[in-house]
């Protein structure tokens, strides 16, 4: 099995296990992004507006001023960002319900099923390969992943966390049982 040159495989302090873990993950990642790769591409959209559309399809409807601190950048930029989401009609400004002063912003059906549409390619990808694990790996990896999802629940102290963590406390396990 051929692997991609990694940076990580030229560092000594990473040990043996984690550097090919890491190996892994990009070669998965790279091929689950490679059939939609054109699709992508053809997407004319930058960055931040992908971003934008990303954090909208999991948090709206949120301000402008919400949209600036979640994506870590100035309340001009956000303004920008949503004013061409705007033009292109995958993302709509609102009237805040309570406060008539503050305007929501969120996703259209376009803008929505344009994020369920890029999303859908990859993880129907993700069933098949999955599906395709013998039952005791595919347990080994639903092991590892939920170990290192508690991990990365601790490590982040923001309240989305504290609720993605009491979510998949209640969500089905992926572990086959025999």
């Amino acid at each position: 099995m051929t692997h991609q040159t990694l940076q990580v495989e030229d560092d000594d302090d990473i040990p043996t296990a984690i550097r090919e873990m890491l190996v892994a993950q990009r070669a998965v990642f790279r091929r689950l992004l490679h059939p939609r790769g054109d699709e992508w591409i053809r997407l004319d959209l930058s960055m931040g507006q992908l971003k934008t559309l990303m954090v909208l399809a999991s948090q709206a409807p949120m301000t402008v001023s919400q949209l600036a601190e979640t994506l870590d950048v100035g309340k001009p930029t956000a303004s920008v960002l949503v004013d061409r989401l705007v033009n292109l009609r995958l993302v709509m400004r609102t009237e805040d319900a309570e406060d008539r002063r503050r305007t929501l912003v969120a996703l259209t059906t376009e803008g929505s099923e344009l994020v369920t549409h890029l999303r859908q390619g990859s993880k129907d990808t993700l069933i098949r390969w999955l599906s395709a694990l013998a039952p005791a790996d595919l347990a080994a990896l639903t092991r590892g992943m939920q170990a290192l999802a508690a991990i990365a629940e601790q490590d982040d102290p923001s309240p989305e966390a504290s609720k993605a963590a009491k979510a998949s406390e209640t969500a089905p396990t992926l572990i086959p049982s025999n």
